[in-house]
């Protein structure tokens, strides 16, 4: 007999023999281990959390308000918030504030549907939808514009067709710089709704039917179910979305479409160097988060006590669709398929068509296996760091108590920073006489894990909320330890997510562009800089070819890493295959 079968009747109720079953002892030492354990853990995370985020961005963001803290004057004025006030700063904050919105807006309902697609429905063609997220993924920002641009370029596919030419000319503005935010928010939206999917059990819908109710009161059932995952999908979204910096910097400087984070970067690369001013700007980015974090905890709080688990779990049984509601789904996933995916890619395979032989390629796939391993490295290493402080720091964000609240809002805070801004802030703190870690791997590491852990967190909030806490305290009363629960029951049931957020995080981070320039060691370029180094800026065709390159070879890793974790959940079996199941 299993835990959970010992522990709750068919019924969902706690029986007889449940409490009939021998209690191991519990010392008095062992309470006093946990409660140990338990500050150790809180000292830990403070810790991490200044090393990352506290020391470098307050000693950044403090010289908004003394500009002349670098030279050891604290003289406080707000002079740098009336110069970024003054200037274009706050049309770039407005456009920075309506793109992210429409594009979260667009990219949750999406995510969504792709997300029920393959977790709720029989069709065949549905499990290449996960592999083409993470595509969508692995793709960097530039790469998904450089396509709207080339297929509106003069000597682009489109030039045959004139008029259809000036019509793909206006994704060069708004447009364009929307979709591309939308699909590249569109991962973290899937990720967050397929985990909440895969914990929703089919009893409520079961009652419901039972019950006669409508549809449209099943489907409002089912969102409120859903509300955690739906609030952290959107909220994760619209933050990645405001922190973007390769769109902004392409479509955006291009277009004369200025962005926030393309301000911020021209402050602080400015001549002389204007921190103070990015700094100024950097606060009033975080202001524009707040909408993000206020609906994210009504929402949270809406669905406070909505469990999708618990001990009468049953994942729900998969829809069939009729043959004319599988065609129309088919036919929208294919087409969005075409724009997100399509585009990019022939727009790079066109230009890395340049003639190039094999034993071209293969020089090239020489140059840059250094530049991959060692960013593989960092990234696998950056991902288990951040899983091992994500989880714990979701869980203290549901529990919706105060520290949960500053936690929160401190993580939209980050997640909406531009890497270049976290960055310089990486500079100024550790290239200090007391902090001498400038200039090493370790740092470089340190600011994957920072730039990573937010996403992260934001992607297991919503399982972390539905997991009911039945199993856990189930398996303490019978006598587990806290090790022990959580090794055989928690980390089984968050399995998936907790996989999805790892491999997240080191996608993530593989392709990080403005913290690897300024942070990484010399001599040795992760990939990001190895594939702006390698080529000159005017050989095209070759860049493209690299491009394609270093998609190929993470892609590669990440179906590797898939088809891993795909294979051990099927060997747990058990309670793990509830959340690692396909």
């Amino acid at each position: 007999m299993s835990l959970i079968e010992a522990t709750a009747d068919p019924e969902g109720s706690t029986g007889p023999s449940a409490l009939s079953l021998p209690r191991v002892p519990q010392a008095a030492s062992s309470s006093r281990r946990y409660a140990a354990a338990g500050i150790v853990g809180v000292v830990l995370l403070g810790t991490a959390a200044c090393a990352l985020w506290g020391w470098p961005l307050l000693s950044f963001l403090a010289g908004a308000f003394f500009p002349g803290l670098l030279h050891g004057s604290l003289i406080l004025t707000l002079k740098s918030f009336h110069e970024a006030l003054q200037g274009g700063m706050p049309a770039a904050l407005r456009n920075s504030l309506w793109v992210s919105t429409a594009s979260a807006l667009l990219a949750l309902p999406l995510g969504a549907w792709l997300a029920w697609l393959q977790i709720r429905s029989l069709m065949a063609w549905r499990r290449w939808i996960e592999p083409g997220i993470w595509l969508l993924l692995v793709m960097p920002g530039y790469f998904l514009a450089s396509g709207w641009i080339l297929l509106a370029a003069p000597i682009g596919p489109l030039a045959r067709w004139p008029w259809i030419q000036s019509l793909a000319g206006h994704l060069l503005g708004p447009i364009g710089i929307v979709l591309t935010l939308t699909f590249k928010a569109l991962p973290y939206t899937f990720l967050a709704v397929q985990s909440g999917l895969e914990l929703v059990s089919a009893a409520p819908d079961e009652a419901a039917r039972v019950l006669g109710l409508s549809r449209r009161h099943r489907l409002k059932l089912a969102g409120a179910l859903l509300l955690p995952a739906l609030a952290a999908g959107f909220a994760a979204a619209f933050a990645e979305s405001m922190s973007d910096f390769a769109v902004a910097a392409t479509l955006g400087a291009g277009s004369g479409f200025v962005l926030g984070t393309y301000a911020i970067e021209q402050a602080v690369n400015a001549m002389p160097l204007n921190f103070p001013m990015a700094a100024a700007g950097s606060w009033l980015l975080i202001v524009l988060i707040l909408p993000a974090l206020f609906l994210q905890t009504w929402l949270s709080r809406r669905a406070s006590g909505r469990h999708g688990t618990g001990p009468r779990f049953r994942p729900p049984t998969p829809l069939r669709l009729g043959r004319k509601s599988a065609t129309l789904h088919g036919l929208a996933a294919g087409g969005l398929a075409i724009v997100a995916l399509g585009v990019p890619l022939l727009a790079a395979g066109s230009l890395a068509d340049g003639g190039a032989a094999s034993a071209g390629v293969m020089a090239m796939l020489r140059s840059i296996l250094p530049s991959f391993r060692y960013s593989l490295e960092l990234a696998v290493m950056a991902a288990s760091v951040t899983i091992l402080l994500a989880w714990p720091i979701a869980a203290t964000v549901v529990k919706r108590g105060r520290v949960g609240r500053v936690l929160d809002f401190a993580l939209l805070a980050v997640l909406a920073l531009p890497g270049i801004v976290l960055a310089a802030s990486y500079v100024l703190a550790y290239n200090q006489p007391y902090t001498p870690l400038y200039g090493g791997s370790s740092l470089l590491a340190m600011a994957y894990v920072a730039l990573a852990l937010p996403a992260a967190t934001k992607v297991l909030q919503g399982p972390v909320a539905q997991m009911h806490r039945g199993y856990s305290d189930a398996a303490r009363v019978h006598g587990l330890s806290r090790f022990q629960a959580l090794r055989h029951v928690e980390i089984p049931m968050l399995a998936r997510p907790l996989f999805s957020a790892w491999l997240l995080s080191v996608l993530h981070v593989a392709f990080e562009l403005p913290a690897s320039e300024l942070l990484y060691p010399a001599g040795r370029p992760p990939l990001s800089v190895a594939l702006l180094d390698t080529v000159s800026g005017v050989q095209i065709h070759r860049q493209a070819q690299l491009q394609l390159l270093g998609m190929a070879l993470l892609l590669a890793f990440a179906l590797l890493a898939r088809a891993a974790f795909t294979r051990i959940s099927a060997r747990a079996g058990g309670v793990m295959a509830v959340a690692g199941n396909t």
